[in-house]
């Protein structure tokens, strides 16, 4: 009966460690939902940060009509009654124009137009900044996804081992310990899938925020983890930086916005002028009595008298010829130039770093693809037969186990890394979408 039961054993853990092991079964665990461009896509046009965002171009796009709107011409009516002759009195209506001299309206009319420029610049940097993000929880997903498919494959098999174990022991073929090194190892296998499973959940709801996806509705995933096709040229990848990348355009447009600022200010500080219009009554009542010309009936003396004035109001810049402003919007310039160096200084670091992470995780690849899993594989194969034959210790199996447990888990993240470094590299040279 022993040999019976023995024979089975070896036969059916022989089949068990020659059939795929959990690396092979973790790759795709899902085939459909939405994938990490269909999920940035989605982002784009849901994300309620982003579109309160774009809300700003419509306060720009307002000020820059505002700018370019004509100043008002004012009303302006006066009336008027001698103190001590109650019999005199004067009524007038005049309108006035600013002029604008000095180019102020097109000065104006020009920071506005960059200010739109920038800010334009500036939204679409948040957009870039919120795919890179979006692609950076998609792929920390995909691997937690990945890790829990193979932790959950591997404590399927220690369960199966663990039947069987249970029948070698009562049959005193295996000791006890054994047994109870099995079940610390299914413990900690069961401790690993509720850390995986926690922080996938967290990702998953992160990622719904990133989205503007409903929170009560289920968000799947499509594990597409493959590396985006990227230029690997250092030079290249720094000049479409720094040809393409919104924020670096947005500090130019910045700098830019400032000199416009200067002229300003400066336009402000010149003579100015207004150009105005009055016509008004004046009429006198008298105490004598003279004759209605038409009736001839008696009647009080009034004469009115009825004035046209004209002139210019002219704004003398003695003292006050905008000195303080002027002052600010060179220091805003100094500002934005100094912002816009230090950007273009982190670009490069940023490529540099982005460039060096992918050749790392690609070369960390390539070690996997040369049989570094396989020898893995075929090592904890051996070592189960070997303990079925007698041997090797349960413990020697679990070790193997542990290193091809750990080199998979590594290979996962290694596959993360090459498509959140590929994908670093796109977004560090301003793609929002690939």
């Amino acid at each position: 009966m022993k040999y019976s039961i023995m024979t089975k054993t070896i036969v059916i853990m022989l089949i068990m460690a020659s059939s795929l092991l959990p690396l092979n079964a973790a790759q795709n665990p899902q085939i459909d939902g939405m994938s990490a461009e269909e999920a940035v896509g989605y982002a784009l046009e849901h994300n309620k940060n982003l579109l309160a965002d774009r809300k700003l171009l419509d306060e720009a796009a307002g000020r820059l009509k505002q700018a370019g709107l004509r100043p008002n011409p004012m009303l302006e009516l006066m009336g008027g009654s001698s103190v001590n002759d109650r019999s005199m009195n004067e009524l007038s209506a005049g309108v006035s124009l600013p002029l604008e001299l000095g180019g102020r309206r097109s000065s104006r009319i020009q920071v506005a137009e960059k200010e739109f420029a920038r800010m334009k610049l500036e939204i679409s940097d948040r957009e870039r900044r919120l795919a890179a993000e979006i692609r950076m929880k998609y792929a920390e997903a995909i691997e937690a996804a990945r890790t829990l498919e193979l932790i959950k494959q591997l404590g399927d098999l220690n369960f199966q081992d663990l039947t069987l174990l249970k029948a070698r022991v009562d049959e005193g073929v295996s000791p006890a310990v054994d047994l109870n090194m099995l079940r610390v190892e299914i413990g900690k296998l069961e401790t690993q899938k509720i850390n995986v499973e926690s922080r996938r959940s967290l990702t998953i709801d992160e990622l719904k925020n990133l989205l503007g996806f409903p929170q009560d509705e289920k968000l799947t995933l499509k594990d597409d983890l493959n590396p985006l096709q990227t230029a690997a040229n250092r030079d290249e990848l720094l000049q479409q930086a720094l040809s393409n990348r919104q924020d670096l355009q947005a500090a130019r447009a910045a700098e830019s916005v400032s000199k416009s600022m200067i002229e300003e200010a400066g336009t402000e500080g010149k003579l100015d002028m207004s150009l105005f219009t009055e016509i008004g009554r004046q009429s006198w009542r008298f105490d004598q009595l003279g004759s209605n010309i038409e009736t001839g009936a008696p009647e009080r003396i009034m004469m009115r008298n009825y004035v046209l004035k004209g002139g210019v109001t002219i704004m003398l810049p003695t003292r006050n010829r905008n000195q303080g402003n002027i002052q600010a919007a060179v220091a805003a310039g100094d500002q934005a130039r100094l912002r816009r160096e230090f950007l273009e200084t982190m670009i490069r670091r940023e490529i540099s770093a982005a460039l060096t992470k992918y050749e790392t995780a690609g070369r960390i690849i390539k070690t996997y693809d040369e049989g570094l899993l396989a020898a893995s594989r075929d090592t904890l194969r051996v070592m189960r037969a070997s303990y079925e034959l007698g041997h090797a210790r349960i413990s020697e199996v679990l070790d193997a186990q542990r290193r091809l447990l750990e080199l998979q888990m590594t290979y996962i993240e290694a596959v993360r890394d090459l498509y959140t470094a590929a994908s670093e590299l796109k977004t560090a040279t301003g793609a929002i979408q690939h």
